[in-house]
């Protein structure tokens, strides 16, 4: 540890030893599943499993500690709620241009991403693309007084229309990360609060980012130990389950599984 005991307050103390050695489950043992962050119809809910909590607020303050690679996944039809399809082809990393290797032989639809026909604009609904976007970042929250709960890891998953952009004022998660990367001293994420906000002006969830402060000492050699906690690492990770049997111990997958939880389609 980089902190003596002297340096942390008591109730950080405790948490940074059960996570140094490895032993504390970073989720609520109430409900089972991943916890997620959802933005379906511009509002933020804590979902867990088949229990969901709307969050009365159009902002949610939290410490971005983990985030995957842009990925980008096709589903065969139009999304309806509570169906339980897999996506039919899916990139792990948007960087390869490629499908990833475990995608069926029979449902990818092109050896490489820049010359498939869901990757052309109008192949989704209006001038979208059927192919999308999206990043899954591990989050945790804060609360009003800017407490920040440790012992929660959430997933959140961004759209495409979270992800792009050029509007300084209204960042976009690639915006504030090339913000962050151009001061004179690169800040990782994990080294600041961050507030999350819906745009109003979206009739389709769309978020941006704005930095409110540098975490404290004893904040942020919490955020660093549970950046590189494996349970931090599975809810970022991207793996697909071909059918209900490869995990019969997850309920109401949907195709892709994000480590011990279940990645589903809505947002």
């Amino acid at each position: 540890m980089t902190q003596s005991s002297d340096d942390v307050p008591s109730e950080y103390q405790d948490i940074l030893d059960e996570l140094e050695s490895n032993t504390k489950v970073l989720q609520p043992p109430q409900y089972s599943g991943v916890l997620r962050l959802s933005i379906r119809e511009n509002i933020f809910r804590k979902v867990v499993g088949t229990h969901e909590e709307i969050l009365q607020t159009p902002a949610i303050k939290v410490v971005i500690v983990k985030s995957a690679p842009i990925s980008r996944t096709y589903y065969k039809g139009e999304y309806v709620a509570g169906q339980s399809n897999p996506p039919a082809c899916w990139a792990a990393d948007s960087e390869t241009g490629r499908p990833s290797k475990e995608v069926p032989e029979d449902t990818r639809q092109a050896s490489a991403c820049f010359e498939c026909k869901q990757n052309i604009k109008g192949s989704g609904v209006g001038q979208t693309r059927a192919c999308r976007y999206q990043q899954r970042i591990a989050v945790l929250l804060a609360d009003e007084d800017d407490k920040i709960n440790p012992a929660e890891v959430y997933q959140l998953q961004l759209p495409a229309t979270s992800l792009f952009g050029k509007d300084k004022q209204k960042m976009s998660m690639q915006t504030y990360a090339r913000f962050l990367n151009s001061q004179e001293k690169p800040v990782p994420f994990a080294m600041l609060l961050t507030e999350i906000r819906f745009d109003e002006e979206s009739h389709t969830p769309k978020l941006y980012f704005k930095p409110l402060r540098v975490l404290e000492e004893a904040e942020a050699a919490i955020a660093k130990e549970i950046q590189t906690h494996p349970d931090t690492e599975k809810l970022v990770t991207l793996k697909i389950a071909p059918t209900q049997d490869s995990y019969p111990n997850v309920d109401n997958v949907f195709g892709v599984v994000e480590g011990d939880g279940v990645y589903v389609r809505d947002l």
